[in-house]
């Protein structure tokens, strides 16, 4: 009896690309990595220690207290919460928009879908800019109104796309078993599509929170009270005005507050929370993106 023979998977050779591309990630990892790690320190250290020691490679005395600055000495707090605001709302509504448009333009049966199709894509490459833009805004009576970020910015015609190639991409005998079910088209849109979607919907959703949460520029343009700011203005003032706002922050007795500190803090608080969500959405992203990029 002859013993079957299992042929050992070879070892992969490295060669000249592969080698320059395993250092080239290297380096931009190092890039991405070394600033981060040397801001979460200088976060944690004193005046006094930095004054002595520059940026260390480890706190020997770390401290909460630039964090407690920030907090108490400027409007992070309520920043952050203008920020949550936002980005739950204005991505749940986005959401809405990309997921029925891209359902219906998915549809190859109906007139004017071409049309329909090529009106969104032109919005790609060609804007309005600007400054039509924010007259638009003024005009329907937005500006300085929490709508204005919400509403205006809702529209990804990019991530429309990637929802619509993944609705193209599902069998079209599902929805016609539900149909002679009985079933309706927001029935059979809701309950039967969209749960076949998860890394579709978990990689758009992660697109438009990362969008709106770094989101600044339009908020600056249309906010015009700093009670309605989102966290990202709120870190920009602190890094314009930091020794300012350190001079005026209630100090502990015995302690100095320290104005770079407080800066390095408050970009690691508003980092956290977007980066506290990718883990739960990381098994649907890459699925999601690879599906969503096979038809275009």
């Amino acid at each position: 009896m002859k013993k079957e023979q299992t042929a050992s998977p070879k070892l992969h050779k490295l060669e000249a690309f592969d080698i320059f591309n395993i250092i080239f990630l290297f380096i931009l990892a190092m890039l991405v990595i070394i600033p981060f790690y040397y801001t979460v320190v200088r976060s944690f250290l004193t005046q006094q220690e930095y004054t002595m020691n520059g940026t260390a490679f480890w706190p020997q005395n770390p401290t909460l207290g630039n964090y407690r600055d920030i907090f108490v000495g400027t409007g992070m707090l309520r920043s952050f919460f203008n920020s949550v605001l936002y980005t739950v709302t204005g991505t749940a509504f986005s959401m809405f928009l990309a997921t029925t448009l891209a359902y219906g333009l998915s549809k190859k049966n109906y007139p004017g879908r071409t049309l329909f199709q090529n009106m969104i894509i032109f919005t790609m490459y060609f804007g309005g800019g600007t400054v039509p833009f924010f007259l638009l805004i003024k005009d329907l009576g937005l500006y300085g109104n929490r709508y204005a970020v919400v509403i205006a910015l809702a529209f990804n015609a990019f991530n429309m796309i990637i929802l619509r190639n993944f609705f193209e991409s599902l069998p079209p005998d599902l929805e016609e078993a539900a149909m002679l079910d009985g079933a309706s088209p927001p029935r059979i849109f809701w309950q039967i599509v969209l749960p076949l979607m998860k890394p579709a919907l978990a990689t758009v959703t992660l697109y438009f929170m990362v969008d709106r949460w770094n989101e600044w520029f339009w908020s600056n343009l249309v906010l015009v009270d700093s009670r309605l700011w989102p966290m990202q203005l709120e870190l920009r003032q602190i890094l314009w005005t930091s020794s300012a706002l350190a001079a005026d922050v209630p100090a502990e007795l015995g302690r100095r507050t320290y104005a770079e500190g407080m800066k390095a803090a408050a970009v690691i608080v508003t980092m956290i929370p977007i980066m506290c969500v990718y883990p739960f959405l990381q098994k649907y992203f890459a699925k999601g993106v690879m599906i969503g990029a096979i038809k275009s």
